[in-house]
């Protein structure tokens, strides 16, 4: 079986600056149902992070809408 990829923003909290992550939807999945974090990365400034619980609220509508 092949596994979908979930394509969604993320907003660098150096500049702001938008870019796509993208993660299976199983793994978006665990993360959200077992409380794991969701890493997040932005290019411009080289920067990994976790998403933060209202970017966490934003992903679940959408992985489970």
């Amino acid at each position: 079986m092949t596994e979908v990829f979930l394509r969604y923003p993320v907003h660098c909290p150096v500049c702001n600056q938008e870019s796509i992550s993208a993660k299976t939807k199983g793994e978006l999945q665990d993360a959200l149902d077992n409380n794991k974090p969701i890493k997040a990365y932005a290019e411009c400034h080289d920067w990994h992070w976790d998403l933060n619980e209202a970017a966490r609220a934003a992903l679940s509508k959408m992985v489970r809408g």
